[in-house]
């Protein structure tokens, strides 16, 4: 198992399909970083010598997001929703499914949650 931060890459895999595994990352990004590197698509993981795993790190680090950073762009997308009143933006705000899933039967845990910090605020 190769290791880059807290993605574990498959060694039966690709090196381009485990590298798409990584938030962020694109079929064009894979293919720069790739091309950088010297390496072909259909390379897999377990074939990859040190010198080439060390300069994929070395070309990682540039080119990869912080979880802190995917939160916070996370975060700023919902507020810009509810900033445009969308109907996106407002299941968001009331803790329901937002990609149009069935709430009648199912979704109970979300809509539990919901109503349990309703009760937290009138008590």
């Amino acid at each position: 198992m190769f290791k880059f931060r807290l993605n574990n890459f498959n060694l039966e895999r690709e090196l381009a399909v485990a590298l798409k595994a990584i938030f962020g990352f694109g079929w064009l990004k894979v293919a720069k970083i790739l091309s950088h590197i010297g390496l072909s698509y259909d390379v897999l993981v377990a074939d990859i010598n040190n010198y080439y795993k060390f300069l994929l790190l070395y070309y990682l680090d540039d080119y990869v997001i912080s979880k802190a950073h995917i939160e916070r762009f996370v975060s700023i997308r919902i507020k810009r929703l509810n900033d445009l009143q969308t109907y996106k933006g407002s299941r968001h705000n009331l803790s329901l499914p937002v990609h149009g899933q069935r709430t009648r039967t199912n979704a109970n845990t979300q809509r539990s949650k919901r109503l349990i910090e309703k009760n937290k605020i009138i008590k």
